[in-house]
């Protein structure tokens, strides 16, 4: 953790510094002990030498209390501090897609319940006619290669005044415009076909920024004149690649710029459609057979033909996918954001924005400080372990490390 000055935050920061705001500091490292090492806390107990003996434990109803009283601006300078260490240590440029810096944006329910609610949540109706409460969130990330960081998270919101709940749109304006505190963290955001909206894309362009979007409407105006374009020509540009499962796949992509038959655009668009032959090998009756899936993907861009090649409208499409793999899959499956702790909308925000400020100092440690356990190509799930077996003998000699006499 001493990349972004774990021990100085907690060595220098209590004097005089309000209690709440320390709590910050510590909670960073709280969440990354706690997920890592549970099941040795469970086991034998040695990460209770970790906690001051004189102050003990919080009880839960202390940490379900200051979390409903937390202060969620002081959470946001927290963030803000990690971002712009995270930009002096070049880590946006890490992990680029071709050279450009690349963020995808998209939506996720963090929970739901019939029977509890607060004044934040948002209200549906299930499939049994019930009325369930829910809450989601929009999540702008790093994505094309490691550390794939959180850049911000922005809160849907109830009732936005036209009588139904706030959509994802909305939420995605808020948090392009909260991001213009970072600076320039971003070269082009991409998107699932939800957010092909010429306001989305304004708002992007009105960033200084490029967009590229997955596209699924057949209705659009544009997609049938791209259509009908390329259904009279060979494909422009052909190559071949490997899948995450070492599958050998044939693209074919047809790219075509200056398309005005969106009218609410201001400016015109470039239209790509890729086709994908995925080579693999499946076994059937106990044989194995030979399979080739075919996939169509169209994107629209607002990047010019010159700039970005069409291979790499191609990679920055399919990165989209990092947020659901290595985003929201990762944060519910290994860091619980699926579970209300408390059902209270300054709690949740803080859980949430604490959160995210520890998956963001994991993920920075392990990726931009420990090199070796990659080139071993060693999952970070391993290397927790592997930690986790080394402290286990290493922890009477942590109160030294962790806590200053006095």
């Amino acid at each position: 953790m001493t990349k972004w000055s774990r021990g100085h935050k907690i060595s220098g920061d209590h004097n005089g510094i309000n209690h709440q705001r320390f709590s910050s500091y510590c909670l960073w490292d709280l969440f990354f002990v706690w997920k890592a090492w549970k099941p040795l806390i469970r086991k034998n107990g040695r990460f209770k030498q970790v906690v001051s003996r004189k102050k003990g434990k919080p009880s839960h109803d202390t940490l379900r209390d200051t979390l409903c009283q937390w202060d969620l601006d002081h959470l946001d300078q927290c963030h803000d501090q990690f971002i712009a260490r995270f930009k002096q240590n070049r880590g946006p440029r890490k992990g680029n897609i071709d050279g450009w810096r690349v963020g995808a944006i998209d939506g996720v329910e963090l929970f739901n319940s019939t029977s509890r609610s607060c004044s934040d949540c948002l209200v549906r109706r299930n499939k049994e006619g019930e009325t369930e409460y829910f809450h989601r969130a929009v999540f702008l990330q790093k994505v094309g290669g490691d550390p794939r960081i959180i850049y911000d998270v922005e809160h849907l919101k109830p009732r936005d005044g036209a009588g139904k709940d706030e959509g994802e749109i909305t939420g995605a304006g808020r948090l392009l415009e909260r991001t213009k505190r970072h600076g320039r963290l971003m070269d082009i955001i991409t998107a699932d076909a939800l957010y092909a909206k010429a306001s989305f894309i304004h708002q992007v362009l009105n960033q200084g920024m490029d967009a590229v979007i997955r596209m699924k409407e057949e209705r659009r105006l544009i997609m049938q004149d791209a259509r009908g374009l390329f259904d009279h020509r060979q494909a422009d540009v052909r190559w071949e690649e490997k899948d995450a499962d070492g599958n050998r796949v044939r693209v074919e992509a047809w790219d075509e710029e200056g398309f005005k038959s969106w009218k609410q655009v201001k400016v015109p668009l470039r239209m790509v459609k890729m086709v994908r032959q995925t080579e693999r090998i499946i076994i059937v009756g106990g044989q194995k057979k030979a399979e080739i899936e075919v996939i169509e993907r169209w994107a629209a861009t607002t990047c010019q033909k010159e700039a970005v090649p069409t291979e790499t409208i191609s990679k920055m499409a399919a990165a989209r996918w990092d947020i659901e793999n290595n985003g929201f899959h990762d944060l519910k499956t290994y860091w619980h954001l699926d579970h209300p702790y408390v059902h209270d909308p300054t709690a949740i925000e803080a859980w949430v924005a604490i959160l995210v400020l520890a998956v963001n100092m994991v993920y920075s440690y392990f990726y931009m400080h420990l090199h070796h356990f990659r080139d071993r190509k060693m999952p970070l799930k391993e290397m927790i372990k592997e930690m986790k077996e080394q402290i286990r003998w290493a922890m009477p000699k942590m109160n030294h490390t962790l806590w200053r006499p006095g």
